[in-house]
């Protein structure tokens, strides 16, 4: 049986150490990578805002309802979620109706409305608040591109 030497000067462990390191790396990166992509539930409700002024409000008498769709619709008063939808909306507009000194027609309603609500929801909402005499304004979204 013949026996083989190595013909390297020295061993190769700094080879062995090089790869061990590189592949603790990979693995340190594989585990850490995917931790900051992880899924949002919820939703997050922000007040409307354009830098397209096409008039001014009197804010002391302005209020914002915020339409989210769903299956029974989401809607929020002020970005407080209303629970029981049309009850709670309706009790709500009761309210600012109630607080409302002097005229109502001077009372803006701003409705914010997803996309994807349907045009008969839109319009129970504003009918609800035109019937307390309330001057109904919709948000819209310009283009951006």
């Amino acid at each position: 049986m013949r026996r083989v030497r190595s013909t390297l000067s020295s061993p190769g462990y700094p080879i062995v150490i090089a790869a061990g390191a590189n592949l603790f790396l990979l693995f340190c990166f594989l585990v850490w990578a995917p931790v900051h992509k992880l899924p949002r539930y919820g939703v997050n409700v922000y007040s409307p805002e354009s830098h397209f002024v096409m008039d001014s409000y009197n804010r002391d008498n302005l209020h914002i309802i915020t339409i989210c769709p769903g299956e029974t619709p989401r809607v929020y008063a002020e970005g407080v979620l209303l629970n029981g939808s049309w009850d709670a909306l309706s009790a709500k507009l009761d309210e600012w109706a109630a607080a409302t000194t002097g005229r109502k027609e001077d009372t803006t309603i701003l409705i914010e409305c997803d996309p994807t609500v349907s045009a008969g929801t839109q319009q129970k909402i504003i009918d609800m608040v035109l019937l307390r005499q309330f001057t109904c304004s919709l948000v819209g979204r310009p283009a951006t591109n």
